[in-house]
């Protein structure tokens, strides 16, 4: 009888704190957000839109370890000039990951057509890991972290 207090005990302590429930419906949503909602709020150039998305606490690393605020990254985008988004930006998700009933992380890389500085065409890809809470019912970004941003020249 001791014996099996102790497995219910280590099963008990083992089992996660948040409920293994069918993710689907959360999986699909974080999905339509990182690859179709966030894209449409930086194309659309919609900072309002942005405000809602981001919690105050938001806070982004660049490629280059520089460390943004919310109200830093809503004043950028309302910097950006039209246009400036590209049209062939396509985001792939390699995973998601729930820390809890309403903490996720979604990881994967960004590939676009961008121009280097010279005005060349380049391939543009980066990593990046985006961190969402789901507050009232909405998923919201925290933190967002890119890394191994790179321009690679397309030859013509």
């Amino acid at each position: 009888m001791k014996f099996a207090a102790i497995l219910a005990a280590v099963a008990a302590f083992a089992t996660p704190a948040f409920a293994e429930t069918d993710r689907a419906a959360d999986i699909a949503v974080l999905t339509d957000i990182k690859v179709n909602e966030w894209r449409r709020i930086y194309a659309e150039l919609d900072a309002e839109a942005l405000d809602a998305f981001l919690l105050d606490d938001f806070a982004v690393i660049s490629p280059v370890g520089v460390v943004s605020t919310k109200a830093e990254e809503i004043a950028y985008l309302k910097s950006t000039p039209p246009d400036a988004s590209p049209s062939d930006f396509l985001y792939t998700i390699k995973d998601i990951l729930f820390q809890a009933d309403d903490v996720a992380v979604i990881f994967g890389h960004g590939d676009s057509t961008r121009q280097t500085e010279d005005g060349a065409p380049c391939h543009h890809v980066y990593w990046s890991s985006n961190t969402l809470v789901k507050v009232e019912g909405r998923w919201r970004a925290l933190f967002s972290h890119v890394s191994d941003a790179s321009c690679t020249p397309i030859e013509e």
